[in-house]
């Protein structure tokens, strides 16, 4: 079961996640937050497996609150889930620790399909997101790539929020070679999650989309 929590100040949004949430059978809500502070100081009865973040709260910016959550549930995953697009949030996010940054308009169905990819291990980015952080970031003189050709192509599909499996079947291997491929890409750009892959490799012109 995949138990959640979520920090968002506006309550006709935050019940309407909940909403979303209820629906799916694996899925479990385990508390609603206006603020940081009432998440903080929240009495749960495990620790969420994961928690969605509203990027800009009343008493934090999101970034803030990343670091703060990830003290007190250092093996919860984060969501941002937000209306802001702006590229400064969406990588200063990824580089904090947050496994996705998800708009406010994502349809129901991709929503629980992206945090049921967070939850077993990955990172989303939804590909408007990707695209717009890829392209505005990239720099005008790019480095050249530590990451094989291979590795690349998976890096670029994990930009586009691909699931594994959906890698997988891309590239015609199978989904531990994809997990190997992971696994090699975070050693050497020296990171932890996929969002923070990305970002990573935005920042340094490794990969961008046209």
């Amino acid at each position: 079961m995949i138990e959640l929590i979520i920090i968002e100040d506006n309550a006709h949004m935050a019940e309407y996640v909940a909403a979303v949430i209820a629906d799916a059978p694996d899925m479990k809500t385990l508390g609603i937050f206006a603020t940081l502070t009432e998440a903080l100081k929240a009495k749960l009865p495990v620790p969420p497996t994961m928690i969605i973040l509203d990027l800009k709260l009343p008493d934090v910016k999101g970034t803030e609150a990343i670091g703060a959550l990830q003290a007190k549930y250092p093996e919860s995953r984060i969501v941002m889930y937000t209306a802001y697009e702006n590229e400064f949030d969406i990588l200063q996010c990824m580089l904090a620790g947050a496994a996705a940054y998800t708009l406010k308009d994502t349809p129901n169905h991709r929503l629980l399909d992206e945090l049921r990819v967070v939850a077993q291990g990955g990172s989303t980015l939804t590909p408007r997101v990707a695209q717009k952080l890829i392209k505005q970031l990239s720099p005008e003189t790019a480095v050249e790539s530590p990451l094989s050709a291979r590795e690349l192509e998976v890096l670029n599909f994990i930009s586009l929020g691909l699931k594994y499996e959906d890698i997988a079947d891309e590239m015609d291997i199978s989904a531990h070679t994809v997990r190997h491929h992971i696994e090699k890409i975070y050693k050497k750009l020296n990171v932890n999650s996929r969002g923070q892959a990305v970002a990573q490799a935005v920042r340094s012109g490794i990969i961008k989309l046209d």
